[in-house]
Protein backbone atom coordinates (compact mmCIF):
# COMPACT_ATOMS: atom_id res chain seq x y z
CA UNK A 1 0.00 0.00 0.00
CA UNK A 2 2.90 2.30 0.79
CA UNK A 3 4.20 2.04 -2.72
CA UNK A 4 0.77 2.49 -4.29
CA UNK A 5 0.66 5.49 -2.43
CA UNK A 6 4.02 6.90 -2.97
CA UNK A 7 2.97 6.94 -7.03
CA UNK A 8 0.05 8.55 -5.97
CA UNK A 9 1.80 11.46 -4.65
CA UNK A 10 5.37 11.59 -6.98
CA UNK A 11 2.43 12.21 -9.67
CA UNK A 12 1.41 15.01 -8.69
CA UNK A 13 2.15 18.75 -9.47
CA UNK A 14 4.76 20.32 -7.39
CA UNK A 15 2.36 22.57 -5.79
CA UNK A 16 -0.08 19.94 -4.65
CA UNK A 17 2.78 17.83 -2.73
CA UNK A 18 3.67 21.09 -1.25
CA UNK A 19 0.34 21.48 0.21
CA UNK A 20 -0.16 17.51 0.89
CA UNK A 21 3.29 17.37 3.18
CA UNK A 22 1.88 20.56 4.76
CA UNK A 23 -0.59 18.38 6.56
CA UNK A 24 1.69 16.67 8.09
CA UNK A 25 1.49 18.75 11.06
CA UNK A 26 -1.65 17.87 12.22
CA UNK A 27 -2.12 15.13 14.86
CA UNK A 28 -3.48 11.65 13.73
CA UNK A 29 -7.17 11.92 13.57
CA UNK A 30 -7.68 15.37 13.66
CA UNK A 31 -10.45 16.85 11.54
CA UNK A 32 -9.01 19.48 9.78
CA UNK A 33 -11.04 22.84 8.76
CA UNK A 34 -10.41 23.20 5.13
CA UNK A 35 -10.47 27.06 5.16
CA UNK A 36 -8.17 27.32 7.62
CA UNK A 37 -5.70 25.12 6.05
CA UNK A 38 -6.26 27.15 2.66
CA UNK A 39 -5.77 30.46 4.38
CA UNK A 40 -2.19 29.21 6.08
CA UNK A 41 -1.51 27.70 2.05
CA UNK A 42 -1.52 31.67 1.39
CA UNK A 43 0.26 32.76 4.22
CA UNK A 44 3.37 30.03 3.26
CA UNK A 45 3.20 31.52 -0.21
CA UNK A 46 1.67 28.31 -1.53
CA UNK A 47 -0.99 29.56 -3.65
CA UNK A 48 -0.36 30.92 -7.12
CA UNK A 49 -2.62 33.55 -8.58
CA UNK A 50 -4.91 32.89 -11.71
CA UNK A 51 -6.14 35.92 -13.08
CA UNK A 52 -9.54 37.18 -12.23
CA UNK A 53 -9.67 34.50 -9.26
CA UNK A 54 -8.78 34.90 -5.67
CA UNK A 55 -5.93 33.42 -3.85
CA UNK A 56 -8.66 31.45 -1.50
CA UNK A 57 -10.75 29.88 -4.62
CA UNK A 58 -7.43 28.53 -5.67
CA UNK A 59 -6.86 26.71 -2.67
CA UNK A 60 -9.88 25.50 -2.51
CA UNK A 61 -9.53 24.02 -5.69
CA UNK A 62 -6.19 22.56 -4.98
CA UNK A 63 -7.94 20.77 -1.65
CA UNK A 64 -10.85 19.37 -3.47
CA UNK A 65 -7.95 17.80 -6.18
CA UNK A 66 -6.66 16.40 -3.31
CA UNK A 67 -10.07 14.62 -2.32
CA UNK A 68 -10.50 13.79 -5.67
CA UNK A 69 -7.50 11.69 -5.80
CA UNK A 70 -8.95 10.10 -2.48
CA UNK A 71 -5.49 11.24 -0.43
CA UNK A 72 -7.54 13.15 1.85
CA UNK A 73 -11.18 12.07 2.97
CA UNK A 74 -13.68 14.84 2.97
CA UNK A 75 -16.10 15.34 6.29
CA UNK A 76 -18.87 17.55 7.12
CA UNK A 77 -20.62 18.71 3.48
CA UNK A 78 -22.30 22.00 3.64
CA UNK A 79 -25.41 23.52 1.12
CA UNK A 80 -22.91 23.77 -2.20
CA UNK A 81 -21.74 20.41 -1.63
CA UNK A 82 -18.26 21.22 -0.68
CA UNK A 83 -16.18 19.58 2.04
CA UNK A 84 -16.28 21.74 4.94
CA UNK A 85 -13.11 19.64 6.68
CA UNK A 86 -11.23 16.94 6.15
CA UNK A 87 -9.60 13.63 7.69
CA UNK A 88 -6.02 12.14 6.36
CA UNK A 89 -5.92 8.49 6.35
CA UNK A 90 -3.56 6.65 9.05
CA UNK A 91 -1.02 5.43 5.59
CA UNK A 92 -1.75 8.37 4.17
CA UNK A 93 -0.16 10.11 6.96
CA UNK A 94 2.65 7.65 7.70
CA UNK A 95 3.58 8.40 4.21
CA UNK A 96 3.39 11.98 4.84
CA UNK A 97 4.86 12.34 7.45
CA UNK A 98 8.09 10.22 6.19
CA UNK A 99 8.65 12.44 3.29
CA UNK A 100 8.18 15.39 5.15
CA UNK A 101 11.26 14.05 7.60
CA UNK A 102 13.44 13.11 4.39
CA UNK A 103 12.52 16.48 2.94
CA UNK A 104 12.86 18.70 6.47
CA UNK A 105 9.87 19.80 6.13
CA UNK A 106 8.40 20.05 9.10
CA UNK A 107 10.05 19.85 13.12
CA UNK A 108 7.17 17.98 15.19
CA UNK A 109 7.66 19.02 18.97
CA UNK A 110 6.35 16.26 21.65
CA UNK A 111 3.53 14.18 21.33
CA UNK A 112 4.27 10.45 19.59
CA UNK A 113 6.51 11.84 16.76
CA UNK A 114 10.30 11.91 17.03
CA UNK A 115 11.56 14.94 18.03
CA UNK A 116 14.62 16.00 15.65
CA UNK A 117 16.91 18.52 15.58
CA UNK A 118 17.64 19.39 11.91
CA UNK A 119 20.38 21.72 10.88
CA UNK A 120 17.62 24.19 9.66
CA UNK A 121 14.06 24.28 10.74
CA UNK A 122 11.54 25.52 8.79
CA UNK A 123 8.51 24.74 10.55
CA UNK A 124 7.79 24.03 14.04
CA UNK A 125 4.59 22.18 15.33
CA UNK A 126 4.19 21.52 18.79
CA UNK A 127 1.97 18.49 19.85
CA UNK A 128 2.41 18.12 23.80
CA UNK A 129 1.49 19.75 27.10
CA UNK A 130 4.41 17.98 28.99
CA UNK A 131 7.38 19.88 30.24
CA UNK A 132 10.15 17.73 29.67
CA UNK A 133 10.20 18.13 25.26
CA UNK A 134 13.40 19.51 24.32
CA UNK A 135 13.50 23.33 24.13
CA UNK A 136 13.29 25.24 21.23
CA UNK A 137 15.88 27.79 22.36
CA UNK A 138 18.57 25.21 22.16
CA UNK A 139 17.43 25.08 18.08
CA UNK A 140 18.66 26.68 14.91
CA UNK A 141 15.29 29.33 14.17
CA UNK A 142 16.70 31.64 12.30
CA UNK A 143 14.72 29.66 8.94
CA UNK A 144 11.84 29.12 10.70
CA UNK A 145 8.32 29.98 8.83
CA UNK A 146 5.82 28.65 10.76
CA UNK A 147 4.78 28.06 14.03
CA UNK A 148 1.49 26.03 14.74
CA UNK A 149 0.73 24.67 18.18
CA UNK A 150 -1.96 22.06 18.41
CA UNK A 151 -4.53 21.56 21.83
CA UNK A 152 -2.96 24.07 24.22
CA UNK A 153 0.32 22.22 23.91
CA UNK A 154 3.52 23.46 26.37
CA UNK A 155 5.62 26.14 25.19
CA UNK A 156 8.51 25.92 26.81
CA UNK A 157 9.48 29.84 26.64
CA UNK A 158 7.62 32.20 25.17
CA UNK A 159 11.15 34.27 24.79
CA UNK A 160 11.57 32.77 21.13
CA UNK A 161 8.74 34.35 19.71
CA UNK A 162 10.89 36.90 18.74
CA UNK A 163 14.17 34.54 17.67
CA UNK A 164 12.01 34.03 13.64
CA UNK A 165 12.77 36.63 11.75
CA UNK A 166 11.40 35.61 8.62
CA UNK A 167 8.27 33.96 10.16
CA UNK A 168 5.23 33.81 8.06
CA UNK A 169 2.56 31.86 10.23
CA UNK A 170 2.16 31.85 13.81
CA UNK A 171 -0.59 29.74 15.22
CA UNK A 172 -1.22 29.56 19.48
CA UNK A 173 -4.69 29.19 19.79
CA UNK A 174 -5.87 28.36 22.92
CA UNK A 175 -2.73 29.09 24.61
CA UNK A 176 -3.47 31.15 27.85
CA UNK A 177 0.12 31.79 28.27
CA UNK A 178 0.35 34.34 25.49
CA UNK A 179 -1.20 37.72 26.74
CA UNK A 180 -1.26 41.57 25.93
CA UNK A 181 2.38 41.69 26.14
CA UNK A 182 3.57 39.27 23.75
CA UNK A 183 1.04 40.40 20.99
CA UNK A 184 2.76 43.33 21.25
CA UNK A 185 6.02 42.13 20.88
CA UNK A 186 4.48 39.88 18.07
CA UNK A 187 3.09 43.16 16.40
CA UNK A 188 6.95 44.86 16.91
CA UNK A 189 9.28 41.85 16.43
CA UNK A 190 8.11 39.79 13.42
CA UNK A 191 7.21 41.87 10.71
CA UNK A 192 7.01 39.04 7.85
CA UNK A 193 4.00 37.60 9.56
CA UNK A 194 0.86 36.55 6.87
CA UNK A 195 -1.19 34.79 9.15
CA UNK A 196 -1.76 35.45 12.86
CA UNK A 197 -4.25 33.01 14.65
CA UNK A 198 -4.79 34.39 18.63
CA UNK A 199 -7.93 32.69 19.30
CA UNK A 200 -8.86 31.91 23.12
CA UNK A 201 -5.92 33.45 24.09
CA UNK A 202 -5.73 35.96 27.06
CA UNK A 203 -5.28 39.05 25.19
CA UNK A 204 -8.12 41.64 26.03
CA UNK A 205 -6.76 44.40 23.63
CA UNK A 206 -4.89 44.82 20.22
CA UNK A 207 -1.88 47.15 20.27
CA UNK A 208 -1.38 49.91 18.57
CA UNK A 209 2.06 48.25 16.83
CA UNK A 210 -0.49 45.93 15.03
CA UNK A 211 0.62 48.48 12.11
CA UNK A 212 3.83 47.31 11.74
CA UNK A 213 2.47 43.88 10.48
CA UNK A 214 2.37 45.13 6.82
CA UNK A 215 2.41 41.86 4.88
CA UNK A 216 -0.44 40.55 7.47
CA UNK A 217 -3.21 38.73 5.34
CA UNK A 218 -5.17 36.73 7.57
CA UNK A 219 -5.75 37.73 11.65
CA UNK A 220 -7.71 35.51 13.82
CA UNK A 221 -8.54 37.22 17.43
CA UNK A 222 -12.04 34.98 18.21
CA UNK A 223 -12.80 34.17 21.23
CA UNK A 224 -10.91 36.80 23.20
CA UNK A 225 -12.09 38.91 25.18
CA UNK A 226 -11.72 42.63 23.49
CA UNK A 227 -13.19 45.87 25.40
CA UNK A 228 -11.93 48.37 23.65
CA UNK A 229 -12.10 49.30 20.89
CA UNK A 230 -9.92 49.32 17.03
CA UNK A 231 -6.61 51.48 16.77
CA UNK A 232 -6.33 53.16 14.23
CA UNK A 233 -3.48 51.86 13.10
CA UNK A 234 -5.19 49.25 12.06
CA UNK A 235 -5.93 50.91 8.38
CA UNK A 236 -2.07 49.90 8.14
CA UNK A 237 -2.79 46.29 7.52
CA UNK A 238 -3.52 47.10 3.35
CA UNK A 239 -2.55 43.20 2.58
CA UNK A 240 -5.25 42.25 5.05
CA UNK A 241 -7.52 39.43 3.58
CA UNK A 242 -9.12 37.73 6.34
CA UNK A 243 -10.24 38.92 9.52
CA UNK A 244 -11.84 37.18 12.63
CA UNK A 245 -13.42 38.55 15.51
CA UNK A 246 -16.43 36.36 16.50
CA UNK A 247 -17.23 36.24 20.17
CA UNK A 248 -14.51 39.40 20.54
CA UNK A 249 -17.40 41.77 20.76
CA UNK A 250 -16.30 45.25 19.17
CA UNK A 251 -18.21 48.53 20.36
CA UNK A 252 -18.65 49.56 17.08
CA UNK A 253 -17.29 49.51 13.68
CA UNK A 254 -14.34 52.70 12.95
CA UNK A 255 -15.44 54.31 9.63
CA UNK A 256 -11.65 53.59 8.60
CA UNK A 257 -12.27 49.84 7.85
CA UNK A 258 -13.17 51.24 4.52
CA UNK A 259 -8.99 51.40 3.69
CA UNK A 260 -8.58 47.63 4.36
CA UNK A 261 -8.89 47.90 0.33
CA UNK A 262 -7.71 44.05 0.49
CA UNK A 263 -10.30 42.60 3.00
CA UNK A 264 -12.81 40.01 1.47
CA UNK A 265 -13.83 38.26 4.30
CA UNK A 266 -14.45 39.60 7.33
CA UNK A 267 -16.50 37.99 10.31
CA UNK A 268 -17.63 40.19 13.55
CA UNK A 269 -19.23 40.55 16.87
CA UNK A 270 -21.11 43.82 17.75
CA UNK A 271 -22.79 44.37 20.60
CA UNK A 272 -25.77 46.08 18.57
CA UNK A 273 -26.33 46.20 14.91
CA UNK A 274 -26.50 50.25 13.97
CA UNK A 275 -27.12 51.60 10.82
CA UNK A 276 -23.93 53.25 11.03
CA UNK A 277 -22.30 49.87 11.08
CA UNK A 278 -23.73 48.94 8.25
CA UNK A 279 -22.61 51.58 6.13
CA UNK A 280 -19.01 51.08 7.52
CA UNK A 281 -19.01 47.37 6.82
CA UNK A 282 -21.16 47.93 3.41
CA UNK A 283 -17.94 51.07 2.23
CA UNK A 284 -15.10 48.34 2.55
CA UNK A 285 -14.93 47.72 -1.36
CA UNK A 286 -13.54 43.59 -1.49
CA UNK A 287 -15.56 42.20 0.92
CA UNK A 288 -16.82 38.68 -0.23
CA UNK A 289 -18.02 36.97 2.41
CA UNK A 290 -19.42 38.95 6.01
CA UNK A 291 -20.50 37.15 9.19
CA UNK A 292 -22.14 39.80 11.90
CA UNK A 293 -22.80 37.82 15.23
CA UNK A 294 -25.15 40.95 17.56
CA UNK A 295 -25.34 40.06 20.72
CA UNK A 296 -28.06 42.72 21.96
CA UNK A 297 -31.65 44.06 19.71
CA UNK A 298 -31.14 47.92 19.02
CA UNK A 299 -32.88 49.63 21.76
CA UNK A 300 -35.91 52.00 20.17
CA UNK A 301 -35.59 50.57 16.22
CA UNK A 302 -39.59 49.24 14.45
CA UNK A 303 -38.24 49.33 11.50
CA UNK A 304 -35.86 47.59 9.20
CA UNK A 305 -32.45 49.16 8.36
CA UNK A 306 -33.05 49.63 4.18
CA UNK A 307 -29.95 48.82 2.15
CA UNK A 308 -30.70 50.20 -1.26
CA UNK A 309 -29.26 50.14 -4.68
CA UNK A 310 -28.25 53.66 -4.89
CA UNK A 311 -25.99 53.42 -1.97
CA UNK A 312 -23.57 51.12 -3.84
CA UNK A 313 -23.10 49.58 -0.56
CA UNK A 314 -21.77 45.86 -0.24
CA UNK A 315 -20.29 46.08 -4.25
CA UNK A 316 -18.61 43.07 -3.90
CA UNK A 317 -20.31 40.57 -1.13
CA UNK A 318 -21.55 37.43 -2.03
CA UNK A 319 -22.10 35.76 0.85
CA UNK A 320 -23.59 37.23 4.08
CA UNK A 321 -24.31 35.12 7.52
CA UNK A 322 -25.50 37.02 10.75
CA UNK A 323 -26.34 35.39 13.94
CA UNK A 324 -27.81 36.82 16.91
CA UNK A 325 -29.92 34.94 20.05
CA UNK A 326 -31.30 38.11 20.93
CA UNK A 327 -32.29 40.35 17.87
CA UNK A 328 -34.50 39.36 14.35
CA UNK A 329 -33.41 39.97 11.59
CA UNK A 330 -33.76 43.83 11.21
CA UNK A 331 -32.17 44.65 7.47
CA UNK A 332 -34.53 44.98 4.19
CA UNK A 333 -32.74 44.71 0.68
CA UNK A 334 -34.37 47.05 -1.37
CA UNK A 335 -34.46 47.18 -5.45
CA UNK A 336 -30.81 46.88 -6.59
CA UNK A 337 -29.26 45.98 -2.95
CA UNK A 338 -26.17 43.61 -3.06
CA UNK A 339 -26.21 42.66 -6.54
CA UNK A 340 -23.01 40.16 -6.27
CA UNK A 341 -24.98 38.35 -3.27
CA UNK A 342 -25.63 34.27 -3.68
CA UNK A 343 -25.53 33.24 0.04
CA UNK A 344 -28.18 34.53 2.57
CA UNK A 345 -27.63 32.48 5.88
CA UNK A 346 -29.85 33.57 8.52
CA UNK A 347 -29.13 32.36 12.47
CA UNK A 348 -31.44 34.04 14.50
CA UNK A 349 -33.19 33.05 17.35
CA UNK A 350 -35.62 30.75 18.52
CA UNK A 351 -37.83 33.96 19.47
CA UNK A 352 -41.27 34.14 20.73
CA UNK A 353 -42.94 36.29 18.46
CA UNK A 354 -42.27 38.42 15.04
CA UNK A 355 -41.17 41.76 17.18
CA UNK A 356 -42.00 43.89 13.60
CA UNK A 357 -44.81 44.12 11.60
CA UNK A 358 -44.33 41.35 9.13
CA UNK A 359 -41.78 39.45 7.50
CA UNK A 360 -40.60 41.08 4.28
CA UNK A 361 -37.09 41.42 4.15
CA UNK A 362 -37.29 41.95 0.02
CA UNK A 363 -35.32 39.11 -0.99
CA UNK A 364 -36.82 39.31 -3.84
CA UNK A 365 -34.83 42.01 -5.00
CA UNK A 366 -31.63 40.83 -4.65
CA UNK A 367 -31.13 39.26 -8.39
CA UNK A 368 -27.77 37.37 -7.94
CA UNK A 369 -29.33 35.17 -4.73
CA UNK A 370 -28.87 31.03 -5.06
CA UNK A 371 -30.20 30.24 -1.81
CA UNK A 372 -31.22 31.64 1.75
CA UNK A 373 -29.82 29.21 4.52
CA UNK A 374 -33.35 30.25 6.66
CA UNK A 375 -32.05 29.30 10.32
CA UNK A 376 -34.79 32.25 12.07
CA UNK A 377 -36.32 29.90 14.66
CA UNK A 378 -39.51 30.90 15.97
CA UNK A 379 -40.79 28.44 18.57
CA UNK A 380 -44.01 29.55 18.38
CA UNK A 381 -45.90 27.46 15.62
CA UNK A 382 -47.84 30.51 13.74
CA UNK A 383 -44.67 32.85 13.72
CA UNK A 384 -42.15 29.72 12.04
CA UNK A 385 -45.04 28.90 9.69
CA UNK A 386 -45.94 32.42 8.50
CA UNK A 387 -42.30 33.15 8.34
CA UNK A 388 -41.40 30.00 6.18
CA UNK A 389 -44.49 31.16 3.82
CA UNK A 390 -43.09 34.74 3.18
CA UNK A 391 -39.84 33.67 2.34
CA UNK A 392 -41.07 30.99 0.06
CA UNK A 393 -43.05 33.55 -1.50
CA UNK A 394 -40.48 36.37 -1.51
CA UNK A 395 -38.07 33.99 -3.43
CA UNK A 396 -41.12 32.74 -6.15
CA UNK A 397 -40.56 36.48 -6.99
CA UNK A 398 -36.97 36.38 -7.16
CA UNK A 399 -35.77 36.34 -11.34
CA UNK A 400 -32.90 34.18 -10.37
CA UNK A 401 -35.16 31.53 -8.26
CA UNK A 402 -32.87 30.94 -5.50
CA UNK A 403 -33.87 28.00 -2.90
CA UNK A 404 -34.54 28.18 0.70
CA UNK A 405 -32.43 25.78 2.83
CA UNK A 406 -33.41 24.75 6.03
CA UNK A 407 -30.32 24.48 8.69
CA UNK A 408 -29.46 21.11 10.78
CA UNK A 409 -31.50 21.68 14.31
CA UNK A 410 -31.80 19.65 17.44
CA UNK A 411 -35.47 19.69 18.37
CA UNK A 412 -36.83 17.80 21.86
CA UNK A 413 -40.06 16.44 21.83
CA UNK A 414 -42.67 15.60 24.77
CA UNK A 415 -44.65 12.91 23.24
CA UNK A 416 -47.70 11.45 25.55
CA UNK A 417 -47.32 7.58 24.96
CA UNK A 418 -48.05 4.59 27.22
CA UNK A 419 -46.31 1.89 24.93
CA UNK A 420 -43.20 0.49 23.00
CA UNK A 421 -45.85 0.34 19.77
CA UNK A 422 -46.28 4.03 20.56
CA UNK A 423 -42.84 5.31 20.62
CA UNK A 424 -42.08 3.05 17.65
CA UNK A 425 -44.86 4.95 15.82
CA UNK A 426 -43.68 8.55 16.92
CA UNK A 427 -39.55 7.64 15.94
CA UNK A 428 -41.54 6.23 12.67
CA UNK A 429 -43.10 9.68 12.40
CA UNK A 430 -40.15 11.57 12.66
CA UNK A 431 -38.27 9.44 10.64
CA UNK A 432 -40.47 10.52 7.35
CA UNK A 433 -39.31 13.90 6.62
CA UNK A 434 -36.68 13.84 4.23
CA UNK A 435 -34.27 16.24 6.07
CA UNK A 436 -34.01 14.03 8.91
CA UNK A 437 -31.04 12.55 10.46
CA UNK A 438 -30.98 10.94 13.40
CA UNK A 439 -34.45 10.14 15.84
CA UNK A 440 -33.74 9.20 19.69
CA UNK A 441 -36.04 8.75 22.95
CA UNK A 442 -34.68 9.16 27.00
CA UNK A 443 -36.57 10.06 29.34
CA UNK A 444 -37.68 7.76 32.89
CA UNK A 445 -40.52 6.76 30.66
CA UNK A 446 -38.99 7.21 27.25
CA UNK A 447 -41.08 10.11 26.22
CA UNK A 448 -38.35 12.27 25.00
CA UNK A 449 -38.09 12.02 21.26
CA UNK A 450 -34.98 14.22 19.73
CA UNK A 451 -34.77 14.89 16.35
CA UNK A 452 -31.36 16.07 14.39
CA UNK A 453 -31.86 17.24 10.97
CA UNK A 454 -32.52 20.18 8.46
CA UNK A 455 -36.04 19.20 8.64
CA UNK A 456 -39.65 21.08 8.92
CA UNK A 457 -40.27 21.19 12.97
CA UNK A 458 -43.49 22.75 12.42
CA UNK A 459 -44.67 19.62 10.04
CA UNK A 460 -43.26 17.01 12.22
CA UNK A 461 -44.69 18.43 15.85
CA UNK A 462 -48.27 18.17 13.38
CA UNK A 463 -47.78 15.19 12.44
CA UNK A 464 -47.00 13.76 15.71
CA UNK A 465 -50.01 15.21 17.34
CA UNK A 466 -52.28 13.97 14.98
CA UNK A 467 -51.15 10.34 14.99
CA UNK A 468 -49.39 9.72 17.57
CA UNK A 469 -50.83 11.99 20.23
CA UNK A 470 -50.55 15.69 22.26
CA UNK A 471 -47.21 16.75 21.61
CA UNK A 472 -45.11 19.80 22.87
CA UNK A 473 -41.77 21.20 21.92
CA UNK A 474 -39.43 21.37 24.77
CA UNK A 475 -36.29 22.60 23.34
CA UNK A 476 -35.38 23.97 19.73
CA UNK A 477 -31.48 25.15 18.72
CA UNK A 478 -29.56 25.25 15.11
CA UNK A 479 -26.25 23.13 15.24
Amino acid sequence: MRRILSVSYYDLPAHLKTCLLYLSLYPEDHEINIKEVVWRWIGEGFIHGQQGRSLYEVGEDYFHELISKSLIQPLGIDVDNKAKSCRIHDMVLDLITFLSNEENFLTPIGGQLPVSTPSTIRRLSFHTSEEDVKQPSTMSLSHVRSVIVFNQAFIPSLEIIGTFPVLRVLDVSNCKQIKNQHFKEICSLLHHLRYLRLQGTSITEIPKEIGKLRFLQVLDITEIEIVKELPSTFDQLTELALLDMLNSIVSDVPTWMSSLCSLSSLSITLGTLRDENIQALGSIPSLGELFIQVEKPTQGRNKRFVIDGASLLFPCLRKFTIRSLHSEMDLFFAHGAMKKLQKLELQLGPFMTNGFDDFDFGMENLPSLEYVCNGMIYSNEQSQQALDTAIQEALKLNLNKPKMIRPKLVVQFMIDVCSDKDRARAMGVASEDKGTESVGLSGSERNLLEVVGRFNWTHVVQKLRNKVGHTVVLKLRML
